[in-house]
């Protein structure tokens, strides 16, 4: 059976400034390109669904690594219209770490964030920020 550690996410909206036709032309195209995109790196299990003014993304990777990602990301910059913005969200399946990456214009960002249970704080005991009869005061 096959081990996939990496499921990825992605929404991408289209302008509404868009006729139409104009949509539907942009869309054939992404749906072409971000398939390539995404076999290039090794996804398998790839979803594509235009759903009105978006098109939604969801596939799985064998391993979730960062520079594959990002290799991913110059692809996706590298062809996304102007007229698209867009995000992906890559999820280690152990909950342990998500990465966000944003593309406006002809570029990318990145957000990474540490979801592990040691940031859980599970089990351990807060401060409350006000302190039971206070708020009544």
């Amino acid at each position: 059976m096959a081990k996939h550690d990496c499921e990825l996410f992605g929404h991408m909206l289209y302008s509404p400034d868009l006729s139409y036709s104009e949509l539907y032309a942009i869309e054939a195209d992404l749906i072409d390109e971000m398939h390539d995109a995404l076999e290039q790196i090794g996804a398998e299990h790839i979803d594509l669904v235009g759903m009105g003014d978006a098109l939604r993304i969801q596939c799985v990777l064998s391993e979730h690594d960062e520079p594959i990602f990002h290799d991913l990301c110059d692809a996706v910059a590298r062809f996304l219209p102007a007229t698209v913005q867009g995000r992906l969200l890559c999820v280690h399946k152990d909950l342990s770490v998500i990465h966000l990456y944003c593309f406006t214009g002809k570029g990318w960002k990145e957000a990474t964030v540490d979801i592990s249970m040691q940031n859980c704080l599970i089990g351990v005991e807060t401060t409350p920020l006000v302190e039971p009869g206070e708020q009544d005061a």
